[in-house]
């Protein structure tokens, strides 16, 4: 995954339809590790875990704006 500044640039450029893709990638990521921390020891959920929420709330945030604009 890139890191924010860079995600958050590629967001707002991106289509209402690449965004709700990338919004659902990104889910789907977060699902992940959440699986891998129940089966087994992650190293570091909890900021990776904040990162993935964070970013998930920015692609949102754009993507309701691209909607009402």
């Amino acid at each position: 995954m890139k890191n924010n500044k860079a995600l958050s640039q590629e967001m707002k450029n991106m289509s209402i339809e690449q965004l709700r893709v990338a919004v659902d990638e990104v889910r789907r990521e977060l699902f992940q590790l959440r699986l891998k921390s129940t089966t087994g020891h992650v190293k570091s959920f909890a900021s990776d875990q904040r990162r993935l929420k964070s970013s998930i709330a920015r692609g949102l945030t754009y993507l309701h704006q691209k909607i009402q604009a």
